[in-house]
Order: C-alpha cells, then sequence, then structure tokens
C-alpha cells in the first residue's frame, strides 16, 4: 500500500503545481487589467465637467484677485493654482478641446514661473480661454454639470 500511496502522491504533485500556476496567472492577468483601469483617466465630456466643477469650487476658496480665467470666471493670487485646475482639466479633456486646456496650463505655468511674462503669456492664450470658456459653459454650464 505505501507504493500506491506514494503512486498517487506523486500524481498528485504535477495537478498541485499547475493549479497553483493557473492561480499565479489569473492573478497577474486582473492585476493588469485593474492597474490599466485607474491609470489611465477617462476622456470623455462627462469627466471634464466633473472635473471642472471640482477644480472651480477649489479655486473659488483661494484668496487673491490677481490672475484671472475666463474659464472659471475667477481670479486668484496665483497663477499656478490655475496651472494645477488646468492640468487636472489636460488629464480628462476630450480630444477636441484638449490642446486649448494644454494652452491654458502652459500659459498659467508662464505666469507662475515668471509674473514678468504676464501681458505677453496672457496674449498668447486668449482665444484659447474664449473658446474653452464657450465650449465648458456650452457643456457643463457655467457651473459644471
Amino acid at each position: 500500500m505505501d507504493k500506491k500511496t506514494d503512486e498517487k502522491a506523486t500524481a498528485r504533485k504535477p495537478n498541485k503545481k499547475l493549479v497553483i500556476l493557473g492561480v499565479v496567472i489569473v492573478a497577474i492577468v486582473l492585476l493588469v487589467l485593474l492597474i490599466t483601469q485607474l491609470a489611465a483617466p477617462k476622456r470623455s465630456v462627462t469627466a471634464y465637467c466633473q472635473t471642472y466643477k471640482e477644480e472651480k469650487a477649489r479655486i473659488a476658496k483661494l484668496p487673491g484677485n490677481s490672475w484671472p480665467s475666463g474659464v472659471f470666471n475667477d481670479a486668484v493670487g496665483d497663477a499656478g493654482e490655475f496651472a494645477t485646475a488646468f492640468s487636472k482639466l489636460e488629464n480628462v479633456a476630450p480630444e477636441e478641446i484638449r490642446g486649448d486646456v494644454a494652452t491654458l496650463k502652459s500659459v498659467y505655468q508662464k505666469i507662475d514661473n515668471d509674473p514678468s511674462q504676464a501681458i505677453g503669456a496672457s496674449l498668447s492664450g486668449s482665444s484659447a480661454d474664449t473658446s474653452l470658456k464657450n465650449w465648458t459653459n456650452s457643456n457643463c454650464g457655467s457651473n459644471g454639470r
């Protein structure tokens, strides 16, 4: 009987290895799917409007009025705050407005880095600001969805 028991145990060992290998492969596949779903934000009007609403509420609480934004219909004391907001919007903006969002992010980054460049940077972003403000109001309303 010892020989039969040994044969059965030997026969089961490869099956255990296959099961473990299968579980590891499934776990890896699930992990990869989870990471890809969480890592890449969805570009959509809904995602943009939600992010816009969150950023508009955050900006409304900030002090100062040195740097205005037509898109947010507000002004803040730190242009970097608008750069941060446009950076978040750029991650979820639909392709049709992504360029305008990127332009405005760049404008506010330039102003934040060197306030003496404010006039030139503002002029370079004025058409993007108007276009994005109109698109945002049309698709999200003035306060987001």
